[in-house]
């Protein structure tokens, strides 16, 4: 089961990480570090995704999800990659009115990028929803 707890705190590392990641430059030195920190935002997008579907009331409950696993895939893929379209529209914002004004560096470099970043993190909501798909009797 998806606790509040364990959502809670993997969104805390993945903000401590993204931070470090930006004030140090790390994103600039080591230009892999993008991917697995889509990786790990799509991941807990899943799982926050999935939480919510569980302990509150929403039109998708998880006996709909339970009688079909497409609809499973389907709908939380949909909400990963929802979040990760905003994510992307932050990093362009933020080109376009810090970096242009030399306050901070430039996360955009292209299409390509934008690709892979979406790209990442579907494969890591993906993988949240396989695994607990597989090891909860939830949904």
């Amino acid at each position: 089961m998806v606790s509040s707890k364990s959502v809670l705190i993997f969104l805390i590392t993945i903000l401590l990480l993204h931070f470090a990641a930006t004030f140090n430059y790390w994103y600039w030195t080591y230009l892999w570090l993008d991917i697995p920190m889509h990786f790990l935002g799509g991941f807990w997008t899943a799982m926050a995704f999935i939480y919510l579907i569980l302990n509150y009331q929403f039109p998708i409950s998880g006996e709909s999800l339970k009688r079909n696993l497409l609809s499973y895939f389907i709908i939380i893929l949909s909400f990963v990659a929802l979040i990760g379209i905003f994510w992307e529209f932050y990093e362009f914002s933020n080109d376009i009115f810090l970096s242009s004004k030399n306050y901070t560096q430039i996360f955009q470099q292209g299409a390509a990028d934008t690709m892979g970043d979406l790209f990442f993190d579907l494969l890591g909501g993906m993988v949240f929803a396989v695994i607990f798909k597989l090891f909860s009797r939830n949904i």
